[in-house]
């Protein structure tokens, strides 16, 4: 081939990808707008929706303010009288998730949602932001409504507090205070089973916690795309969740500051509270999704072997939100597993 058709040759082939390129370009570019608008479309109808699936809180709800040692505010929301259900939420979320709840249960129960530290309208104090703080904070607000007898329920995050808080308990005040725990969706640890992770995890948190800071004094995580938020919120639903449902965790997320996540994360990370299971003498109600994605069944079916009291139900399906997903069948677990203990 002669020098000058090996130019034109090679200068065809440039062209040939060139064009192939702006052409995957102009794909891409086409399918991500495509799929930016199907999830305007989806957030819209699904924020419609909020009155339909009813994700509106009472009006009715019964405020209070707990102020604890440090000077946080731990705020309470509460409706409806008898056996008390004290209900803690997971991480970055609010006692709003309880909304099915507060309207389900209060015409037998008097329900009761702890915004935990930092969350919703409690304040954040000057005390460590940890596990242990929150489980105190939790003991504060139920000896400050004087509540007796009453089942402590925590999701997730708040279900790691509640296991503190019953570990922690003495004897007398256990009894007096509790009368069982449900577990929803959580897990007491260690998240990653390696020898050696509660330690690394906790020894590195502090820098993790100062680079989760960076980033958000940087804008780098501050405020994610409206279609990465969607997606990361549908991520903890199962397979067929209602956008009512994941537009009303997206607004409850949204309305956290990034730098909570910087805190809490570290602490989550390396929490272990797997050898102080065996102390809880509390009845035991374990609850979890088959689909949840978030903390594995797995999770609860080892903590249910460790604790000879404890009763599993795994919810086929479901996600890491059954109080959402699974209304009326979850209502009716903590209503009957209350009648069961109290």
């Amino acid at each position: 081939m002669s020098e000058r058709n090996r130019r034109v040759s090679l200068s065809g082939r440039a062209l040939v990808g060139g064009g192939l390129a702006l052409a995957a370009a102009a794909g891409a570019t086409t399918a991500l707008a495509a799929q930016h608008r199907a999830v305007r479309r989806a957030r819209e109808e699904a924020r419609r929706g909020f009155e339909d699936e009813g994700l509106t809180l009472p009006q009715d709800l019964v405020h209070h303010d707990v102020r604890v040692g440090d000077g946080a505010t731990i705020h309470v929301v509460e409706r409806g009288s008898g056996p008390a259900l004290v209900l803690l939420h997971g991480m970055m979320l609010s006692s709003d998730i309880w909304v099915h709840q507060l309207t389900d249960l209060s015409a037998r129960h008097r329900v009761v949602a702890v915004d935990l530290r930092g969350h919703g309208r409690s304040t954040s104090g000057s005390g460590p932001w940890n596990i242990e703080t929150m489980a105190e904070d939790v003991r504060a607000v139920v000896d400050a409504l004087d509540l007796r007898g009453c089942l402590l329920v925590g999701h997730s995050m708040g279900g790691i507090v509640a296991l503190k808080l019953a570990q922690d308990l003495a004897d007398a005040s256990r009894a007096e205070r509790f009368c069982g725990v449900v577990v929803v969706s959580s897990s007491p640890g260690p998240f990653v089973r390696m020898p050696g992770w509660s330690w690394w995890s906790k020894a590195t948190a502090p820098a993790t916690r100062r680079a989760l800071l960076m980033l958000e004094r940087a804008g780098a995580v501050a405020a994610p795309s409206e279609d990465v938020r969607w997606w990361l919120t549908r991520f903890g639903f199962g397979p067929e969740p209602v956008p009512a449902q994941v537009r009303f965790v997206e607004e409850v997320q949204q309305a956290m500051p990034i730098g909570a996540f910087a805190h809490l994360a570290p602490v989550l990370g390396g929490v272990d509270l797997s050898a102080g299971l065996i102390d809880i003498e509390l009845p035991l109600l374990l609850v979890v999704g088959s689909r949840d994605r978030l903390v594995g069944p797995h999770h609860t079916r080892r903590m249910a072997n460790v604790i000879p009291q404890a009763q599993l139900v795994e919810l086929p399906r479901c996600g890491h939100m059954p109080m959402l997903e699974r209304r009326h069948e979850f209502s009716r677990l903590l209503d009957e597993f209350c009648a069961k203990v109290a």
